[in-house]
């Protein structure tokens, strides 16, 4: 079966066949600027720039303005990108708890029960959980101020023990020089459990290793 190449196209073709062999204008053989093109060119360029950038940083935004309707919608993607989007999945669990009902302002009274119950807080507490495991270190103090407030995901002192000895030491809050919020989180946490429940959660600290979640169908990474 042949196939025939319309009119049209032969046309174009021949046109651009034709103009590609013009001589080049005198102007532009002695280097200079081509008058066809409009000085305003890289003006428009760098107003239509785009950062690649922006769209990631998007549900951030959104979060910090309050808005964690529209935030979600923008962090669910990239948290669920698995490893590499741990601060994705921090502000993504802080976003879901805080629709769950777990105040977003310090010292405002809740019903803790009725919270730590809630499925959208029980779901972002789990993205929180994944983002800490992995060695977040802001993950983990958003974890330390849930057990603060008795709506942790357990009640087990030794696990206390254990996250407080990994933020303190961990790698990338020390390199960074994250200053602590001096708000007596870590002293209230540590007069609530016994020495020995503590220095069993330093031992598996010690021995702790952070662990990567990753999507369903890929293998999870350690």
């Amino acid at each position: 079966m042949k196939t025939f190449v319309p009119a049209a196209f032969c046309l174009c073709l021949s046109s651009a066949l034709f103009t590609s062999v013009l001589p080049v204008p005198p102007a532009l053989a002695n280097g200079q600027e081509n008058p066809r093109t409009s000085p305003h060119y890289d003006v428009r360029e760098r107003y239509n720039y785009q950062d690649p950038q922006a769209a990631y940083w998007e549900g951030f935004e959104l979060k910090n303005e309050g808005d964690c309707e529209a935030a979600i919608e923008r962090l669910r993607p990239l948290a669920r990108n698995g490893r590499g989007y741990e601060s994705a999945q921090h502000a993504y669990g802080l976003c879901l708890m805080s629709m769950g009902g777990l105040p977003t302002e310090s010292g405002t009274e809740f019903n803790a029960e009725q919270v730590s119950g809630n499925e959208k807080f029980q779901q972002g507490r789990t993205w929180v959980m994944r983002a800490a495991n992995a060695g977040h270190f802001q993950a983990q103090r958003t974890l330390l101020a849930l057990y603060a407030a008795n709506i942790g995901p357990n009640k087990d002192p030794v696990e206390i023990g254990k996250w407080l000895r990994l933020y303190d030491v961990n790698p990338l809050r020390l390199t960074l020089g994250a200053i602590d919020q001096n708000d007596g989180l870590r002293a209230h946490l540590r007069n609530t459990i016994n020495r020995t429940d503590y220095l069993d959660g330093k031992e598996l600290a010690r021995n702790w290793t952070p662990t990567y979640w990753a999507p369903p169908g890929v293998q999870g990474q350690r």
